[in-house]
């Protein structure tokens, strides 16, 4: 219990420095941050964010972690809103097909926050999951004015796979195509860095749970 509030006050204490230095980065169609986490839903690599799937658009991903590998489908139905299914491969345990569903809430008057709300395997399949996260976008000035280096903070709770606990993660976008990644999501520390290779395929390399962790994410349209 120490270690855990611990943790949550260093990243609420940091999140407020960053935020009153910080200005506000508009949101956009960035690639980068619509990237499918290990059970389906977008996110960093354990833990949803706020963004779904853009509307009209397929995410397809496929995961390798600790002990899994999964490959799953999101839907952009509507503007902030996305579905999803996930084929997870356990070892030395049968083969599950799980659901997602993610809904985004921008608050009136607050365009630099976002508030996502969902739900990973809602027929417990494995381990029913539901779960609150609020995003933000943020740019922090540096020495030189025309660059500066931009953050998307997370934080939140869910049940289920996220153990009743607060779960969060920062997201450091170093140039276009690279960023780096890191989470807490109620058991584990992870981390990774990711690429973008162009508006449809992302690629995740890093570690869960103390493994080697890959992924793919490919945009699709039709």
């Amino acid at each position: 219990m120490r270690v855990d509030r611990m943790v949550v006050w260093s990243v609420l204490c940091w999140g407020s420095l960053v935020m009153a230095l910080a200005q506000v980065e508009p949101r956009g169609e960035n690639p980068a941050i619509r990237v499918n986490t290990l059970f389906g839903s977008t996110g960093l690599i354990t833990v949803p964010t706020s963004t779904t799937t853009r509307v009209e658009r397929f995410q397809l991903g496929t995961a390798f972690g600790h002990n899994v590998r999964t490959v799953s489908l999101n839907w952009g139905v509507f503007e902030g809103i996305e579905i999803g299914g996930t084929v997870v491969d356990l070892t030395n345990a049968d083969n599950k097909v799980i659901g997602t569903a993610k809904v985004t809430i921008i608050p009136q008057n607050f365009d630099w926050l976002e508030l996502g709300f969902g739900v990973i395997d809602p027929f417990d399949a494995i381990d029913q999951t539901v779960y609150g996260v609020a995003s933000v976008n943020v740019r922090v000035p540096t020495e030189e004015a025309q660059k500066a280096v931009r953050l998307r903070l997370h934080l939140g709770y869910g049940t289920g796979f996220f153990r009743e606990k607060l779960i969060g993660g920062v997201e450091v976008f170093l140039d276009k195509r690279f960023s780096i990644i890191a989470e807490y999501n109620g058991a584990d520390t992870n981390a990774a860095l990711r690429y973008v290779h162009d508006n449809s395929l992302r690629l995740q390399l890093g570690t869960q749970a103390k493994v080697i962790y890959f992924s793919t994410t490919y945009g699709l349209s039709f």
